[in-house]
Formats: structure tokens, C-alpha cells, sequence
């Protein structure tokens, strides 16, 4: 783990995403290594067109400082029936922060702002699948 020794974003500050009201954490021990799911209901289809992006942003996605700090690695992406799945391994854990969190506050800014809504969020850890 590292102690990342910078100050970031507030919960305040993605308070309007909603997250919070559906995310508390992810009840399990995330540390390098761990292989989780996350799996997000959404209000309403997407597009089949959306899919390529929203799997690029689960490959892709970074946060902290200058946001160069990648949390995880993406292990598989599907969406069935209004849910996008997403498997992670940890590969690198902040004793400070819950990167988990952070994913799903830029993952639900920007379902928000394409005018879609996160109804539900589930979070598990995947043991022996990976």
C-alpha cells in the first residue's frame, strides 16, 4: 500500500452524482492483488455504441495527483440487461483513499451528464476466478 500523501477531492464535491446514497464501501479487505466485481443497474439502456467507451474508461482510468495513478486493472467488461459489470485487480491500493469510490464518482458523473441514472451499485470481491 502506499500512503499517497496528497490531498484529493471531498465527497462533498461528487455529492451530486448520487454515489454516496449507493456506495459505502466495498465490505471486503482491497489491497494489492484483489480481484473484485463492480456491478451498476442504470435507470435506462445505453447505446451499443457506448459500450467500447465505457470499457476504454474501465481500462483507462486513473485518479489522484495529475491523475497518473492507476488503481486497477481491467479483467472483463459486459453489459446485460441495464447493468455494466466491470472485474478489477488491484494493482496498486492507497492506504488513504478508496479508489473504488473514486472510479464510481467519475463513472457516475458522466452516466449523469449523458442522461442516464445509477440505480443501484453492487461491489464484491472475486475470489479464485482470476
Amino acid at each position: 500500500m502506499t500512503t499517497d500523501d496528497f490531498d484529493y477531492y471531498t465527497d462533498q464535491s461528487f455529492e451530486w452524482t448520487g454515489i454516496l446514497n449507493l456506495y459505502t464501501g466495498s465490505g471486503f479487505l482491497n489491497e494489492k492483488g484483489t480481484t473484485f466485481r463492480i456491478d451498476i443497474l442504470l435507470a435506462e439502456d445505453i447505446e451499443e455504441s457506448e459500450l467500447p467507451i465505457l470499457k476504454s474508461f474501465g481500462e483507462l482510468w486513473t485518479w489522484g495527483e495529475g491523475r497518473r495513478i492507476k488503481a486497477f486493472k481491467l479483467l472483463d467488461f459486459q453489459y446485460i440487461d441495464k447493468r455494466l459489470i466491470f472485474d478489477f485487480r488491484t494493482i496498486r491500493k492507497s492506504q488513504r483513499y478508496d479508489e473504488i469510490k473514486y472510479f464510481l464518482f467519475d463513472l457516475g458523473a458522466g452516466i449523469e451528464i449523458g442522461g442516464n441514472k445509477i440505480e443501484e451499485i453492487q461491489v464484491r470481491e472475486l475470489k479464485g476466478l482470476f
